[in-house]
């Protein structure tokens, strides 16, 4: 399989026509290889719109990644932490453009895969529970759910940087149709704004219940 042409098919068909323009964006997932990052078994379907099946869930679609990304707004020498990083491929692009990043991921064998992967990028791994984040390495310059959550945890509310943003996907299991948020730090009006209408597995490890609720 041509995968160089299936990613140049994936950006043109599924990311452009969906509001997605920022030409750093668009070149990194022009270059990035996710068939790496994808299970040898799936690695046909690496460009598809479909959620693949990634350990016990399923990884966020190709415009599902873009839009969350263009959300956060990243810039060179900003500090993102990226939840639920499974393989890294998010985190991969991001630190392509030139953020720090620190990868949070509760499945040690997705950690492991994701640290030989992006073993030459400013990416830290951490492995652990989702729900508490990573409070020692905050506070962090954007945060970046990759998968669904019930509602923001208000210990993350608590990493971000009063001029951070925070992008994820809101939504239950079951739910048919959930908003994708950004949402500025302390130092603006903390009000989500949905940015894109979607539908993506819920993350481990999250409940509603005692949270900042959207």
């Amino acid at each position: 399989m041509d995968f160089a042409l299936a990613r140049q098919n994936m950006v043109k068909s599924q990311i452009l026509p969906n509001r997605v323009t920022e030409p750093e964006l668009l070149e990194v997932f022009f270059s990035a290889p996710r068939e790496d990052f994808i299970d040898k078994k799936h690695r046909e379907i690496a460009y598809s719109d479909y959620p693949v099946a990634m350990g016990s869930r399923r990884c966020l679609t190709p415009l599902q990644i873009a839009r969350l990304v263009q959300g956060l707004n990243v810039t060179a020498g900003k500090k993102i932490l990226v939840v639920g990083a499974g393989t890294g491929y998010e985190a991969h692009l991001i630190a392509r453009l030139g953020a720090t990043v620190y990868a949070l991921e509760s499945d040690e064998s997705l950690a492991t895969k994701g640290r030989n992967l992006t073993a030459r990028s400013a990416i830290h791994w951490k492995t652990s529970p989702l729900d508490a984040g990573w409070p020692d390495a905050a506070p962090f310059d954007g945060m970046m759910f990759c998968g669904a959550i019930p509602a923001v945890p208000q210990g993350y509310l608590g990493q971000l940087d009063r001029d951070g943003r925070l992008v994820a996907i809101i939504g239950k299991p079951g739910d048919v149709v959930m908003d994708m948020i950004a949402m500025d730090g302390p130092g603006a009006v903390m009000q989500p704004r949905t940015i894109f209408q979607t539908v993506a597995d819920v993350l481990p490890g999250f409940k509603p219940s005692g949270r900042f609720e959207l």
